[in-house]
């Protein structure tokens, strides 16, 4: 399995394809097994997954604590890797802490069922495993061996749908199979990161002065002065991860309390693109990372301002390509696909999409602010947007309906995106 996962045949190129296969098994997911929920299970069965999965994520965020971006791009190794190691062990315990609390309190207020609320913290575990994880593939992308860290997360997010998939339709039973499946993405990770163990400890090629400071980096003790220095620099990335999935998903959110069990099905079927094109578009991000990083700490800023450019065109064009087809092909495929009456939603559908790249672009903006390091300004606008949607979402939808909430939602993310824009053209001017 080592020599599999380690190969280091045309390191580059491997790494391209095994992030995409990583890419799209994150971005397809939700959607794989939405599809095999809605055609085996009943409808609270897809949408129990589909809050379970949202609040898996948002919990997610938590435990990252938005490191991985600081952490592939930290070229001049300000902060060790037992020092990233130390600050995730930490934020996975507050993740775990919160999931915790938050399915105790979803029960106790009659909120979910006993079902529901277990649903839930299972698949807060499984996100729990992958928070913990990705300090790992942080290091190893940190080392240029983004190839590593592709293998491993894309052959287990396989196993995982396979699994989950095969599990429901031969049981029904969404929380034994959630169960099974948590056990199993557990005994996956220990194997596969332990295997590539030896690799955390590479010297790293990339570091600016030429020292060895990253061979010795494992066997380093993290200080408890850096840990809190470096808690302390990505609390704003971590706060605006946990509000950007809050807007990213304030449209579920605000629908399950209102609408019905299969409305709210059918609109979650029209939903998912948002996510596919937002994670498809950290497809195209990931790879180039710690090229930006390295470009930025070296002052070719013409290259780098470049590289975003190409990187915004590809986002656009990828939008644009997606709803032309959303608007012919999407509802007749996806009511093909899912079985399940979505005449009503086609403009919808191609709103939604309009807003998966405008939240992938926000992806992008997000990296180039924490290549800067202005991340700290993001914050005064996801504050504002997750307010505008929690305040304001619910009334909108009682009195003028989905597609206006859909709107509005849209208008939210856009003043969002310009937000950013603002932090980066003060920081423009500055320089």
């Amino acid at each position: 399995m080592r020599n599999f996962l380690t190969s280091e045949k045309n390191q580059e190129r491997s790494a391209v394809v095994w992030n995409a296969f990583s890419a799209m098994m994150n971005s397809f997911q939700t959607t794989i097994l939405l599809i095999v929920l809605t055609r085996a299970g009943k409808d609270t069965d897809s949408g129990m997954f589909v809050i379970a999965y949202a609040v898996g994520n948002l919990m997610l965020q938590v435990g990252k604590y938005g490191v991985r971006q600081f952490q592939v791009t930290d070229t001049a190794e300000t902060y060790t890797f037992r020092d990233y190691l130390a600050a995730r062990l930490l934020t996975v315990a507050l993740m775990l802490l919160a999931s915790f609390a938050y399915a105790g309190y979803a029960f106790s207020s009659g909120r979910y069922t006993a079902q529901k609320a277990a649903v839930v913290l299972l698949l807060c575990l499984v996100k729990a495993v992958e928070a913990f994880e990705d300090v790992l593939h942080g290091r190893l992308q940190q080392l240029g061996r983004l190839d590593i860290a592709g293998r491993i997360l894309g052959i287990r997010l396989f196993l995982f749908i396979v699994l989950y998939a095969l599990l429901f339709f031969e049981t029904r039973d969404i929380l034994l199979t959630s169960l099974i499946s948590l056990l199993v993405t557990l005994a996956l990770s220990v194997l596969m990161n332990r295997s590539v163990r030896g690799c955390l400890r590479m010297e790293n090629p990339f570091r600016a002065d030429g020292t060895d400071r990253a061979a010795n980096a494992g066997k380093e003790r993290a200080s408890a002065q850096r840990v809190r220095t470096l808690l302390a620099a990505c609390f704003p990335l971590c706060a605006s991860a946990c509000l950007n999935m809050y807007v990213a998903n304030a449209p579920k959110y605000i629908m399950d309390s209102v609408v019905s069990a299969q409305e709210q099905t059918a609109l979650n079927i029209v939903f998912m693109p948002v996510f596919v094109i937002a994670l498809l578009g950290n497809f195209i991000f990931q790879p180039i990372l710690k090229r930006l990083g390295g470009l930025w700490y070296e002052k070719r800023t013409r290259e780098f301002n470049g590289i975003v450019g190409k990187l915004a065109g590809a986002v656009v064009l990828l939008t644009a390509v997606i709803a032309l087809a959303g608007y012919w092909l999407g509802l007749p495929a996806l009511e093909l696909v899912y079985g399940v009456d979505l005449s009503a939603y086609r403009v919808i559908l191609v709103v939604f999409i309009l807003d998966g790249g405008i939240i992938a672009m926000h992806n992008l903006l997000i990296l180039v602010i924490t290549i800067l390091r202005r991340q700290s300004r993001m914050l005064y606008g996801y504050v504002a947007a997750a307010l505008a949607l929690f305040l304001f979402g619910t009334p909108i939808l009682r009195h003028f309906g989905i597609l206006a909430l859909c709107l509005y939602f849209t208008a939210v993310l856009t003043l969002l995106m310009l937000s950013f824009l603002l932090v980066l053209h003060e920081r423009g001017t500055k320089e």
